[in-house]
């Protein structure tokens, strides 16, 4: 059986046309987490609602995150290994936009930030890190050292913006590929 696939959404949260929501709708064993403020991104009060909501599903889950949600995510990740059975990060934001009260406009200094805030070191999860060359929310090269601090693999999906519905990525193949493909991989190692 696979993992429950669990969906974070980045801040503003993800609207009827993003990829996140037809993943959901599209694949029986997926839902969104429940009890995060989506106009509100506090690292800690959003990692509170992941992790409570993983409790509650009672066995490793599968995080597919968008945005402030892969931030978020990572501190999950970090905090209990044994509950992520993968963990798949599309377009994380720059930690740097934001402080631990919320969004803090542009990049900040990096004192300002939740960057110390975030796992420095390789999550013990399996993982993938998808990012755009073009994306306004992370530089591309900021997203590759983040996926090698973080010992994730690595996705470039090519210059496609933020990756959300904006940038035109409602139904989009290619994520629920990947998340198959992540879900198959993972299945093999934990039969080994």
């Amino acid at each position: 059986m696979n993992a429950k696939i669990l969906i974070v959404p980045g801040y503003h949260g993800s609207d009827e046309n993003h990829w996140q929501t037809s993943l959901e709708q599209g694949l029986p064993n997926c839902e969104r987490v429940k009890g995060i403020d989506w106009e509100s991104p506090k690292l800690f009060s959003w990692a509170e609602a992941i992790d409570n909501h993983i409790e509650k599903i009672g066995h490793p889950v599968t995080l597919v995150a968008h945005s402030f949600g892969c931030l978020a995510s990572s501190l999950v990740a970090s905090r209990r290994p044994d509950s992520i059975s993968q963990l798949i990060m599309v377009a994380p934001a720059t930690p740097m936009r934001f402080s631990l009260e919320g969004l803090s406009g542009h990049a900040s200094a990096a004192s300002n930030t939740i960057a110390a805030h975030l796992p420095q070191q390789k999550l013990e999860t399996t993982g993938l890190l998808v990012a755009s060359e073009n994306d306004p929310w992370m530089r591309f090269a900021e997203a590759q050292r983040l996926s090698r601090r973080w010992g994730l693999a690595f996705y470039n999906a090519g210059r496609a913006g933020h990756i959300n519905s904006e940038s035109g990525h409602g139904e989009w193949p290619l994520i629920r590929e990947l998340v198959l493909k992540w879900q198959k991989k993972t299945a093999r190692k934990t039969r080994v």
